[in-house]
């Protein structure tokens, strides 16, 4: 990984960017509809759900609408995005679901091991220094039977502002995270002693007018530079954005073209045949 992850400025910057979230993370919202999409092609009916890192709730709300009845904890780090989750959640509902909010760490989750029937996280996970520790949290609170499922960004995404940073600065590592393949992927899974692991990826692209309103985009989203830890600098600089507006391949009708890949993990935990015991719940307060 070509910068190191410091989770509190992680954490200031996804809580400037909570107010206006919504109107510029379609990208979030995109990935959270076909994560959902994976479900049409499993046979489970949860009791419990976990969402990770649920953001302003965009699969949060597709989960509710897709499991009605099941209980839905979310949980992120950012109080302001539990805040907007929470109002998100409860709009357009006769009835009080069955909802908990909870602010906490995807790598030490405050909640009781196999409590869950389905644990599910939408783009987390490539903020995660170590997402081999969330992986493990998420299969600790696993029941057994139940289902772990999860979006990420893959090594493909941004190839084109990754290429452009290259011709401009030909020696300097871009200031971006880099992240894994599917194999890579399906490896971590492997490791966690889940079964029936299936991984597969797909891509987003998105136009933007510029190079400047790509970062700036990013920024919004979220993905400050401030919150890595680099070698040699971020992407903010206004003459580095002129030589990259300069090298960035443009589309015939105007604007650039940014591919973000998004690699899908799904695997179920079997249990041990002779294990016996009941699922812990541990009580949470809304």
């Amino acid at each position: 990984m070509q910068g190191i992850i410091d989770r509190r400025r992680v954490a200031r910057s996804f809580a400037r960017a909570a107010a206006d979230y919504d109107s510029v993370a379609a990208l979030q919202r995109e990935a959270a509809a076909r994560l959902d999409a994976h479900l049409n092609f499993t046979r489970i009916t949860p009791r419990r759900m976990l969402d990770i890192g649920c953001g302003t709730g965009f699969l949060g709300r597709l989960l509710r609408r897709r499991f009605p009845k099941a209980e839905l904890v979310a949980l992120d780090l950012v109080p302001e995005m539990i805040n907007r989750c929470r109002r998100s959640l409860g709009r357009g509902m006769p009835w009080r679901p069955k909802r908990r909010f909870l602010c906490g760490d995807a790598t030490a989750l405050p909640l009781a091991g196999e409590s869950f029937d389905l644990v599910a996280s939408n783009l987390t996970m490539q903020w995660i220094d170590r997402p081999e520790r969330m992986v493990r949290e998420m299969r600790r609170v696993l029941a057994p039977g139940g289902l772990l499922l999860f979006s990420t960004f893959g090594g493909e995404t941004l190839t084109e502002l990754r290429a452009a940073f290259t011709a401009v600065t030909p020696g300097r590592p871009a200031p971006l995270l880099s992240f894994p393949d599917v194999m890579a992927l399906g490896d971590l899974l492997q490791r966690q002693a889940v079964e029936t692991v299936v991984t597969d990826s797909d891509r987003i692209t998105r136009t933007y007018p510029d190079v400047t309103a790509l970062v700036r985009e990013l920024k919004a989203m979220g993905a400050s530079s401030s919150a890595i830890r680099h070698r040699g600098g971020g992407l903010g600089g206004r003459g580095l954005l002129r030589r990259l507006s300069a090298s960035y391949p443009t589309e015939e009708e105007g604007g650039i073209r940014a591919t973000f890949e998004i690699l899908y993990g799904q695997a179920w935990y079997r249990p041990d045949p002779k294990r016996e015991g009941v699922i812990p719940i541990m009580p949470l307060e809304g």
